[in-house]
């Protein structure tokens, strides 16, 4: 398969705001084309991450290339290339939702109106109310129209779904699908709704404590991942060499994650089973290896 082209690079990104370390020499790689899932716990560095790729706000130390020009240097590079919707977003409350629509190919130069009224009709969007009128599911709504209706090279969508129920959600799943597939771009999404938007993704980005533990195809992820599970004696013998994730002990009984390729045959007293992709981020965030009930 031919490599696609990196148009978004951050190199050694790190950003601290005093004693609390948000950023820790963060490197990634982001190509054409392609969407991405950026998982994280509260406080993991995922809106710092964000907001210094768009240059928001600028990193203590490290660089950020777009289209291979650094962003400090040649900041027309990100502001005509990229729209970003951030989780918090100051809009004028006072200003009704269409005069913002009305406004938005000033900000965004591949704006779609039409398509941006198709989005308004589809979340049921009154283009009539002020933006401090709506509540705050409809502010992401607002947002995703934005977002969406850009039609930007870049587009990065800060936990777009929050406040949305679960048919809005999988009304956004569904566009974002669409329009990509009618003109692909980069997308990075942030989200903590992991078990249902994991198969949008091409590839997955894992923060933690403000460093990137894993960065990579989500199907591989999760294929190279396993439980195993059984009496604690038998399991903590199969452990032996292996790289463990994480484990819990109850009444006797051993669950571990293990990272590696999930053995072909059946091993007797041993269980084996798959990971999803929340699984899996919940073992590699979690702050406890072992636990025992």
């Amino acid at each position: 398969m031919m490599s696609q082209a990196t148009i978004l690079e951050a190199t050694q990104l790190s950003k601290a705001y005093g004693s609390i370390v948000a950023l820790d020499e963060a490197t990634l790689r982001f190509e054409e084309n392609k969407i991405y899932g950026l998982f994280g716990r509260n406080g993991a560095g995922k809106t710092t991450l964000l907001d210094i790729l768009s240059a928001r706000i600028f990193a203590d130390s490290g660089y950020v290339r777009c289209f291979g020009k650094d962003i400090l240097t040649n900041p027309e590079n990100i502001s005509q290339h990229c729209c970003y919707m951030p989780e918090k977003h100051y809009f004028p409350g006072r200003f009704k939702v269409q005069t913002f629509l009305a406004h938005a190919s000033a900000s965004f130069p591949h704006y779609d109106e039409q398509y941006a009224a198709k989005l308004c009709q589809t979340f049921n969007l009154n283009v009539e109310q002020k933006y401090e009128q709506l509540s705050r599911g409809y502010q992401s709504i607002f947002r995703i129209v934005l977002g969406l209706a850009a039609r930007a090279p870049i587009t990065i969508l800060d936990e777009p779904v929050l406040g949305l129920d679960a048919v809005a959600r999988d009304k956004f799943y569904g566009e974002l699908i669409e329009t990509f597939t009618q003109n692909p771009r980069l997308f990075i999404v942030s989200t903590h709704y992991i078990e249902e938007s994991a198969d949008l993704f091409n590839e997955a980005i894992i923060l933690k404590n403000g460093k990137i533990i894993r960065q990579g195809s989500v199907d591989e992820m999760v294929a190279n991942v396993f439980y195993v599970s059984g009496k604690t004696t038998q399991v903590d013998t199969f452990l032996t060499n292996q790289t463990v994730i994480g484990q819990q002990v109850v009444n006797g009984l051993k669950t571990a994650v293990i990272e590696g390729p999930r053995p072909q045959q059946s091993v007797q007293g041993l269980n084996f089973s798959a990971l999803t992709m929340q699984n899996l981020f919940i073992h590699l965030t979690s702050d406890e290896e072992t636990r025992e009930q």
